[in-house]
Parts: structure tokens; sequence; C-alpha cells
């Protein structure tokens, strides 16, 4: 495994965009089927009548107004290929009124003890240089549309990289009732885009080109204006900047961004530079102490450090440890430079950091005009901040048991024997609750496809928990009404991502109505659409990160819920659980400890069926 083979398209290939116009449309589902696939997973839910009553709602629907908003979706399916992705940003993302942080960051912690760096004070800034070096490499790859596109397994399909241009060079820019994109990213054959680099610590912003004569700048040349700038920032009074506003609720921080823009010409300008720019540094004083608070400080550390509308952020902390954070409505998980930066990491030696600098690099400092109204402003969002950054309580754990080796043993897909896992630990956790459960299914294979919702918590996961306790039942049938439960959740991802889920479907179908100004259709009102997950109500949100040395998370998508991001390793797993603190339900360390629990009793439960035979 290499950066060239993973990430860089061999000449000749087609380039890094060249396929997405010719993937196939996102089809649309049949209602009937949709509504099938819905029921089915409401199963687990409800008593009889509920499920009788549920039964009801959707026959009315599927023949009522269901039919109607479906047959304004066909017509809108058939001028568009992607059918959901304007609604999904709208309503999904755009129209969310809470801060971006904690609560729709992606954030990811650099494991950089595992790439050979030590995490010092004295190489902080040697790190986050090279950090923005490799990552400025990943930019170039994408201009020159040299940036291998990710595929399936069998290597057969080429995903959509069309989220790959909101890497860089894009903001979300708030609005009063809701967001949009600004994309200002382009390839070399499209036109020219900023290459500047804005370096952010203690409310001062600064800013940098990181090209000169078209090519990147040395990593010492890097090294060199981050010192320039940090030195300016140590020895300069601490100011009550701007970017402790991109923290506050999206409305208020739409009000005070009219307002900044309004006072004067420049500052609209500097906002240009800041939301156009490659990428943003954040140069954050806390030194968290271990991966669980590196993930918790990534997202909400020094506010007056932040740039939270920025598509994507590098977080160094004075300790030399280093996170990133994602906008999420501009791009998925499954479209990060992570993996390049940390590979290049393993491949490339140490710089020579006393290599003579070629050219010296003088950062510029944007200095917005602000008024008594803004200073106000940020005291309040100050204020709220002290809030917002105790809300949520991460927790990183390493489990050292078994990994991805072991289930292949068990001939169980790596994937479903953890989210099996995870279904038992809720129950366990929670005396016999169920939890209904998202599991991210990408559809990069369509066009412009983002995601579709895999529920974990099947009728058939149901079956098996609650007869996991039973001393009447033998452990051969546990252990077969497990596989039966492993098997649904594998065809549930083959599913979906083939384009047979059913929560994309049911989401559109509320857009059309919404938008049409029709009476919310009752199918969205039953008490079991919103028990079972319906609405974003997911009790467990949870998403593997795949087999390589990269972790992260998202916030919990509801009060009671957990967040639960994992990677699976031949010998471990590696997972992330995050909590909101005033849940009186909900812990990260308890969950971890009946998680470990149920992993090991998953085990030997298929262990001494193993040994009898």
């Amino acid at each position: 495994m290499n950066r060239e083979n993973l990430f860089i398209l061999p000449d000749g290939s087609p380039s890094t965009f060249s396929r997405d116009e010719s993937l196939e449309k996102l089809p649309l589902p049949k209602l009937e089927d949709t509504l099938e696939r819905y029921y089915k997973n409401l199963l687990p839910f409800g008593d009889e009548n509920e499920l009788k009553n549920s039964r009801k709602i959707i026959e009315e629907f599927k023949n009522g107004v269901g039919k109607k908003l479906h047959k304004m979706l066909e017509e809108k399916a058939a001028k568009e290929k992607n059918w959901v992705e304007k609604f999904w940003e709208d309503y999904a993302y755009h129209s969310f009124r809470l801060p971006l942080a904690p609560y729709s960051s992606m954030v990811m912690p650099f494991m950089l003890k595992l790439v050979g760096v030590d995490e010092s004070r004295e190489n902080r800034l040697k790190s986050i240089a090279r950090v923005a070096f490799y990552s400025m490499e990943c930019w170039n790859l994408l201009r020159n549309e040299k940036f291998r596109p990710a595929m399936s397994v069998d290597g057969k399909i080429v995903f959509s990289s069309d989220q790959l241009r909101r890497l860089y060079n894009t903001a979300r820019v708030p609005g009063d009732l809701k967001d949009e994109i600004n994309c200002y990213f382009k390839t070399k054959t499209e036109g020219e885009c900023s290459s500047k680099i804005v370096v952010i610590g203690k409310g001062k912003i600064f800013y940098f080109d990181a090209l000169h004569d078209g090519k990147i700048v040395s990593p010492q040349e890097f090294l060199h204006a981050l010192t320039l700038i940090r030195d300016k920032i140590e020895n300069d009074k601490f100011e009550r900047g701007i970017p402790i506003l991109t923290c506050d609720e999206r409305t208020n921080w739409s009000k005070n961004r009219n307002h900044l823009k309004e006072l004067s010409q420049e500052n609209e300008e500097f906002l240009k530079i800041i939301e156009s720019s490659a990428l943003v540094i954040s140069l954050d004083d806390n030194e968290p102490r271990d991966v669980s608070e590196l993930s918790q400080k990534t997202s909400v550390g020094d506010h007056y450090s932040r740039w939270h509308d920025k598509c994507s952020s590098f977080v160094s902390f004075k300790n030399g440890k280093i996170g990133s954070v994602g906008e999420h409505s501009c791009f998925d998980g499954t479209a990060s430079n992570a993996p390049y930066i940390l590979l290049s990491f393993m491949e490339e030696s140490e710089p020579d950091w006393d290599e003579k600098l070629e050219l010296k690099i003088l950062p510029k400092e944007i200095k917005f005009k602000i008024d008594d109204h803004l200073k106000s402003e940020i005291l309040r969002v100050e204020e709220f901040t002290k809030v917002i950054e105790k809300s949520l309580i991460v927790r990183f754990e390493e489990f050292r048991d078994f990994g991805k080796s072991k289930m292949k043993e068990f001939k169980i897909h790596p994937d479903c024997f953890v989210q099996m896992a995870l279904q038992l630990a809720y129950y366990l956790n929670m005396n016999g609750e169920l939890a209904p459960t998202y599991e991210t299914a990408t559809m990069r294979s369509y066009y412009h496809g983002r995601t579709e919702t895999v529920r974990s918590c099947s009728i058939e996961v149901k079956e098996w928990l609650e007869k996991m306790y039973d001393d009447n039942v033998t452990n051969t049938e546990k252990v077969k009404l497990f596989k039966t439960a492993a098997n649904s959740q594998f065809k549930l991802m083959n599913d979906a991502r083939n384009g047979k889920g059913f929560d994309r479907h049911l989401f559109a179908l509320w857009c059309i109505a919404y938008e049409n100004n029709f009476p919310i259709p009752e199918l969205y009102n039953d008490p079991l659409y919103t028990k079972s997950g319906g609405g974003g109500n997911f009790v467990l949100s949870t998403s593997t990160l795949g087999y390589f040395i990269n972790i992260g998370y998202v916030a919990p998508m509801i009060q009671d819920g957990f967040g639960i991001f994992y990677t699976i390793h031949d010998e471990k797993v590696w997972i992330v659980i995050s909590s909101y603190r005033e849940s009186e339900k909900t812990s990260s360390k308890k969950f971890y400890d009946s998680f470990s629990n149920a992993m090991i009793e998953i085990k030997e439960m298929l262990g001494n069926l193993q040994n009898k035979l």
C-alpha cells in the first residue's frame, strides 16, 4: 500500500472528474417497494396494534397523497440525474440552525505516533508544516485531475469524484433561514483558484500563498511562514476577533456576517480571501492528553482559532497533536485527504529543517473593521461557547481482544460483526431496549451520489437479541439466529448501495410535500415513524471508517443517542463513542464497556459452536 498506487493516476488514464458525467443516474425506487421496506423496519419497534395502525397509514399514503407526491418526484427525476441532491443539502444540512461544531462537523484526530511523528511542543510547527505541504500536494493532484478516484472493492465501478471538488476552496456560507455552499475550486483547465493558506490563532488571522512560480513551496518554507505567524500571535496582545462568531448559531452568524460586510468593502474582501482559500490552519493553545481529548478539542477547543464555515481545516495543538475538521454538508467522510497525508508521513523522510530557504514567505494579516455591535456580539458568543464546548463527551477506545482476522474465521463480514455487537451492547446497556440505528451506505457509484441509510436494527436482530440470554435456547440456535441477523445486515447494506434503500426516498417525498405547501402526510406523524428512527431520530448513528489508521466521528443525532464510528484492524477495533453530557440516559464509557462485553460474548458464542464441530 503506497500513495502512488492508491491516489495517483497513471499517465494516460481518464482524468479525475472525466467519468462523473457518465455515471448512472440515481435510481428512484417504486413507491410500493419503498413502503414495504419501510414497514419491515417497523416490525422490531411496534406491538400488534401499533403495526396495524402503521399498515393502515402506509396503505392510505400509497394509494392517496403518496402516489401524487411520488408522481411529482418521478417528474423531477426525469429531469435531474440525482433527485435527492438539492433536497439533501437544503433540508438535511443547510436548514440546520445550531452551531456547526460540535453538532454537525466531521472530526478526525490524527494518529501521528503511528506514522513515526514525535508529538511534542518542539515538533509542533514542523508537523503542521508537513500536513499543509502534503495537503497541498493533494490539492495539486486534484487541480491537475491526477487524483485517483475511489472505486469498488472489485475495481469494476469508479465512484463519483464530485465531492472531491469541495475538499478545498469551499465554505458553507450562513443564511438567515438556510445556508449555502460557495465552492471556488477549479481544475487547471477550468481556470484559476486561490492557493492561499489561512492561519488563525487567538483571534488573529493571517494568510500566505502556498505556490511560488506555480509550484508548492517547500515544507521548510511552510515552517518559516508558520513560525512568523506563531511568533506574531504570541507576542501581540490577545484579540477577541471575528473567528469566534463562526461558532454561533447559523442565523445569528448570518446577520453578523452581513453586518460585517456592510461596515467596509475591505471586510467583504477579507471574507472572500478566507472563504475561497485552499484551507485553514488553526493554532490552538490547548494540549490534549490523549486521543479522546484530542477528538473533543479538535471540534470545540479554542473558539478564537476556528473558522467553522470552511470545508476543511487542520488544528495544530501546542503539544504537537493534530486534528482535522470537515464541514459535513460539503462532503462525506469517504471523500477525504487524510489517508493521503498519513501515508505521506509514512513514506516520506522528514525534511532537512536546516536547509537554506529559497524564498522567505511573509504572511499578511487580516484586520477586520468592527464596531461596538460586533464587539458585544463577540462577547455574547464567547459566553455561548462556554456552554457548547461542554455539551459533548467523546471517548476513543481500542478493543484489543481480536479484530478482522478472527471475524473472518467465523465467516462473518467484519462490519456486520461490529454492527451486531453494537446492537447487543445497547440491548445490554439499556436493559433490553432496541436502538433504531443509522449506518452509512455510500451511493458514490451513482451520479453525485452521497449516502443512503442502512437501518441495522432489523426484525432479525430483535429475534436474535431476545434469545441471546434465554437459557432454554441452545448455543447452536443462538448462533443460527445471530448469523441470520448478520446476513440481514449484509443484505441491507448491499440493497442500500444498489439503490434499494428507502430513507432518502421517504425524505424526498416529504420535501416535495413541504415545497409545494401540501399538509405533511400522516405517515411522517406516525409514532412508529419516529420510534424507528424516521426524521433523523436514530439512537445509534454509526459508520465504519474502513481498515486504515484513520479514525473520526460526528456527534449523535439526538439528545439521548450515541455517535459511534469505528475502524476495524486485523487484531483490534478502534471505536469513537460520543454522547451528550446533558443526557441522563447515555454514557460513552458505559456503552464502551457494554460493547467490549458484547464483542467477547459473540466470539465465545461462535467459538463454542466451532469447537463442537
